[in-house]
């Protein structure tokens, strides 16, 4: 995929300046930044050049503007800086071009290409229900696999199950206590049964050790306890398959704490050589210096049992050996930060270079969402929940003519469950957030069916004015505001590049709603003035134009929202 019209340009601004004042362009790459919209496309500050040249940062500008000259640019002074605008043509036939050719692959690239990413994301525990608490590892997750799948990155995605330890010890005996045989594959059942075991053994320790004792059994490879460990593990996945679907999110390996159960001695061993471990209380730990109060990182517990930190050891090294991966990425939340930091420490104390190129991908919490008896919030629950407030809105707004469609249920389905992607994503992803369903399904607001609006109506004005065109004049494209939603366009390469390298997916849901702001500014341009509506009469020539830039438009909210998992309807 070639470079974007934006990076081409911006590049060439880059080389320009740096072959004009003697120095690489990795220097003052950093420097180039998003000018005033009032000013240009891009601008370089001259301030840190002052005292070297012993000049005025203006002076030192006009010199530069004076002398660059860079095909498809109009290079100015303006004060202290050198602003840099792209030319009307062929900037606005390159970026509507690439859109319309592109489609839901505009924004792409290649700069991961050869390159792999493992990601360990979503992570819910068998026997347990997906809550709503897991929808921010899951969704976060998907849309980062998305970006580095749209640059170009072999993404091995990884939805690595809590399928051992004494959790599942507890389902195993409350099955014995509780359960009912010809309910064995029932997951609500199993569930239920789960939660009172649960709750059983925070009152009788007698029954809590039972648990521990089933999953020692399973550690020492007992048959029967390995049989219905995975009925119930088997019962769990078809669930959860079941509901990955229903989301869209697709996963390249769906794996367990189990799977390391014969591979933690041998890194017990490593350790115990590179780094050194310790009895403490009776457990064995790792021998690394601790900050007070800082828990150790623990092996094995004082009966025999490894921990969560023994198998992502083993899990690290495992997944470099299998994959050889360029990043490995954790989506996990912020609560976590120690476990990794620790887990980070003892493979760099191991030697393991590789972990250099491992990231904790933290995220904060989601608020508003409880039960009043503090119960857990099943996933399913709240995407039941969206559909069917969506489809009360659908109803109002096909009864007002506000939306024309043939299917209300299929639609609200994909407006519910593209509310509860966008209004977890278009937020800092460490930064907490509370959940609101008036905020989340508002038509108006800065939400999911928002977008999904403006992706209709594209496609509805394309419908109206006889399909996208194949052929049109893109120097007829000269309204300021035609323009501003071209330059939205045009940075959506960028932004799915920064995107992915900060594991951020809200720079792509920020610029969704700039893209889908300033098309409606334009839109609604017409009802002011007729000469500058979309479907124009008696100017075909015009009209073509744009409806060619709609076309692009739809096009890149398509783009943008496909790398979000979010549907795009084309009749609302």
């Amino acid at each position: 995929m070639s470079t974007s019209a934006y990076s081409h340009y911006r590049a060439a601004f880059v080389e320009a300046l740096a072959q004009s004042l003697g120095v690489p362009a990795s220097e003052i790459d950093a420097q180039v930044k998003p000018a005033d919209p009032a000013h240009g496309d891009l601008s370089f500050p001259t301030f840190p050049l002052a005292k070297a040249q012993k000049k005025a940062p203006p002076a030192i500008a006009a010199g530069l503007a004076q002398n660059l000259k860079v095909p498809g640019l109009e290079i100015v002074a303006a004060g202290p800086y050198v602003n840099a605008r792209f030319s009307l043509l062929p900037f606005t036939a390159e970026v509507i071009d690439a859109a319309r050719a592109q489609g839901t692959r505009y924004g792409g690239g290649d700069s991961g290409a050869g390159k792999t990413v493992v990601m360990d994301y979503s992570s819910p525990n068998i026997a347990k229900p997906i809550a709503f608490h897991h929808i921010r590892s899951t969704v976060i997750g998907h849309a980062v696999a998305n970006l580095h799948r749209a640059l170009g990155y072999r993404v091995e995605g990884i939805n690595y199950l809590g399928d051992w330890g004494k959790q599942f010890g507890l389902v195993a005996v409350g099955f014995q206590e509780y359960g009912d045989p010809a309910k064995r594959q029932d997951m609500a059942h199993l569930v239920k049964v789960y939660v009172q075991a649960n709750q059983r053994a925070e009152k009788e320790p007698a029954f809590d050790e039972r648990a521990r004792d089933f999953f020692r059994r399973m550690e020492a490879n007992d048959a029967e306890a390995l049989a219905l460990w995975k009925e119930f593990r088997e019962t769990s996945i078809r669930d959860f398959l079941r509901i990955y679907a229903r989301l869209g999110i697709r996963f390249e390996h769906i794996e367990g704490e189990s799977f390391y159960q014969d591979k933690m001695e041998p890194v017990i061993a490593e350790i115990s050589r590179t780094v050194g471990v310790k009895q403490s209380e009776g457990a064995l730990i790792v021998d690394l210096p601790y900050e007070e109060n800082e828990p150790p990182v623990l092996l094995k517990k004082n009966d025999g049992s490894t921990l969560y930190a023994t198998r992502d050891l083993a899990a690290a090294i495992d997944r470099h050996e299998r994959f050889h991966f360029d990043k490995s990425l954790y989506v996990v939340a912020t609560d976590q930060s120690l476990h990794f930091r620790q887990l980070f420490r003892v493979l760099k104390a191991m030697g393991r270079d590789f972990v250099e190129r491992m990231v904790h991908v933290n995220f904060g919490r989601v608020h508003g969402m409880s039960t009043r008896q503090g119960n857990v919030v099943l996933l399913t629950d709240v995407l039941d929940e969206a559909r069917s407030r969506a489809l009360a809105l659908v109803k109002n707004n096909i009864e007002e003519g506000k939306i024309q469609t043939d299917d209300p249920e299929a639609l609200a389905e994909q407006i519910g469950l593209g509310a509860i992607f966008f209004g977890d994503l278009k937020n800092r992803r460490a930064t907490d957030y509370t959940f609101d369903w008036d905020e989340i399904l508002n038509f108006t607001g800065h939400t999911g069916a928002y977008l999904q609006y403006a992706h209709a109506r594209a496609c509805n004005i394309l419908r109206k004015g006889g399909g996208a065109p194949t052929t049109y004049d893109a120097s007829r494209l000269t309204l300021p505001e035609e323009q501003a939603v071209l330059r939205a366009i045009a940075r959506l390469p960028v932004v799915v590049q920064e995107a992915a390298d900060q594991q951020e997916p809200s720079y792509v849901a920020r610029w969704l709603l700039d893209l889908a702001a300033e098309f409606s500014r334009y839109y609604t341009l017409g009802n002011q003035d007729r000469a500058k509506r979309v479907l124009l009469e008696g100017d075909e020539p015009l009209k073509q134009a744009r409806l060619a830039l709609t076309d692009a438009t739809r096009a890149a909210l398509a783009a943008g929202l496909t790398l979000l998992g979010i549907a795009t309807p084309e009749n609302m």
